[in-house]
């Protein structure tokens, strides 16, 4: 029996490590297993061709909301290429809903719904000794000459009963993806999580040993799946712990930490850690209490930017601050205080906008009508407005969003952008939507890719922005503090060409 465990590459990068736990669950068993990932870019018609050259008896395709699309359009030609051979879907994207998407894509035979190893494992076994009374297997969705039958939930996976998914499968030196826990503490209400959100997590012994390959290997950077990695402030104090004392020079690690649970031993202990060996990404949401009720998360929003400042001001350790555009009962007027006091929060760190999507099996998703919320019925389901922000209000925010990752995002322009706002007496929020606004009116969308355009872009803008203050002194310093970033951010050659061209900006016309 062949079997292929394969998906397309999205910007979620999860399903890579689904495909590693798959692989190594499956692959003692008396079968042929391949495990391949397809580029993003890749044409619906030559994964076709290319899995098709494989003769395998089952495909297993893992999907997102992101490929899904895609996913759905290969499957489809591969049965009709093959009627006789197996066609498996899983992933969280076709874990909810699982009779309406099978309903409505008839070429799928198999669906795996929520976490996926002990189900295929099951699959597998009934298979291999021709034991089909497939309805005995929880998770499992299939077909039969009645219809569809969709059996409940499998109970969760225990981690320790899971191998090392890097054991088999090579990581490489670049980035590599890593849990040691399923569950999740954060109950946000736009959180997509598995059907028990109940926390299972590796032992700090196991976590240590396979971290120590990470380290032995060289790898570039460990990304923890983890939400929240710091819900046992003791077991996260003794993994940081040992990444610290066991620093390569080489390997750095990022978190997601809840700011609620940071403590000050723990940002004690960071105060130790070589610069850019740890980043966490503190996810605050809004800094409304109704807010923040609504979302389903602790309403005391000054006790997280209390732990988080003092994180940065004596920990160290880079920071990413996150806030959220339309949560629930959020007015545009309430969003632009929060971003306010979440860009003073991140004091120079990178700030980002997260865009909110009705995932399937989310709570935004179900109760979408009590909030107001409409979406997008098509894969990945923006929301495109709510009870409390217009389509345009979200439009607007969107907007906003490209131009601070692009100014602020890697937290680069850490000198311009204060001195613009102190030069001019904006709000910061105020101030990027201005610059939103000047980038769509110019057609400049397009050129925010490259520091040095980004670079003409602040200067063209500010050069508008200062001569309503009659103060030609100040627009001069400001040129000079925009060169000396651009000056961090790029190289001495870079800087050569930038100088040649100047601050004129070329407008792409395609």
């Amino acid at each position: 029996m062949r079997i292929l465990l394969t998906t397309i590459n999205t910007d979620n990068k999860r399903s890579d490590l689904e495909l590693r736990y798959l692989y190594s669950v499956l692959c003692d068993a008396p079968i042929e297993l391949d495990m391949r990932r397809y580029g993003r870019y890749e044409t619906s018609s030559d994964i076709f061709e290319s899995i098709m050259q494989g003769y395998y008896d089952l495909v297993y395709l893992h999907a997102d909301s992101e490929n899904i699309h895609q996913i759905a359009a290969v499957a489809q030609m591969l049965k009709k290429a093959a009627p006789e051979n197996g066609i498996m879907i899983g992933g969280m994207e076709v874990s909810f809903e699982t009779y309406d998407f099978m309903r409505d894509n008839p070429y799928v035979d198999y669906v795996v719904r929520g976490e996926c190893e002990t189900v295929m494992y099951n699959f597998i076994r009934a298979v291999l000794s021709m034991d089909y009374r497939f309805e005995t297997i929880a998770g499992l969705a299939f077909r039969t000459q009645d219809g569809i039958t969709v059996n409940p939930f499998d109970d969760p996976v225990d981690m320790h009963e899971l191998p090392f998914p890097y054991e088999k499968t090579e990581s490489g030196r670049g980035i590599v993806y890593y849990e040691t826990m399923r569950g999740t503490t954060d109950r946000s209400i736009h959180r997509q999580y598995l059907p028990d959100p109940r926390v299972r997590s590796l032992g700090i012994n196991r976590v240590c040993t396979e971290l120590r390959y990470f380290l032995a290997k060289d790898v570039e950077k460990v990304v923890f799946f983890d939400r929240w990695f710091n819900f046992n402030s003791e077991r996260a104090y003794r993994i940081f712990e040992y990444i610290i004392n066991n620093d390569n020079g080489i390997t750095s690690f990022e978190f997601n930490v809840n700011g609620d649970y940071l403590d000050d031993e723990t940002i004690r202990l960071l105060a130790d850690a070589r610069p850019g060996l740890i980043c966490f990404n503190v996810d605050v949401g809004s800094t409304n209490a109704e807010v923040l009720a609504a979302m389903g998360r602790r309403e005391n929003v000054y006790q997280l930017m209390y732990n988080v400042t003092k994180l940065m001001n004596e920990g160290n350790v880079d920071v990413n601050i996150i806030i959220a555009a339309g949560l629930p009962y959020e007015t545009e007027t309430m969003f632009g205080r929060s971003f306010n006091k979440a860009y003073g929060l991140a004091n120079g760190m990178p700030l980002h906008i997260e865009q909110l999507y009705a995932n399937k099996g989310t709570t935004l998703r179900k109760q979408a009508e009590r909030y107001g919320y409409i979406y997008s019925d098509v894969a990945p389901y923006e929301v495109i407005a709510s009870g409390h922000m217009t389509s345009s209000q979200l439009l607007r925010a969107r907007k906003v969003s490209r131009v601070v990752d692009a100014f602020i995002g890697d937290g680069g322009f850490k000198e311009s952008i204060p001195r613009m706002l102190n030069d001019t007496g904006a709000r910061p929020y105020e101030l990027f939507k201005s610059l939103s606004v000047y980038v769509s009116d110019e057609g400049l969308e397009n050129r925010l890719e490259k520091k040095e355009d980004q670079a003409r872009i602040l200067y063209t803008f500010a050069k508008a922005l200062y001569g309503e203050l009659s103060d030609a002194g100040k627009f001069e310093m400001l040129e000079d503090v925009i060169r000396t970033d651009l000056e961090d951010m790029i190289s001495v050659e870079e800087i050569k060409r930038f100088e040649k061209q100047g601050w004129t900006i070329n407008r792409k016309t395609e």
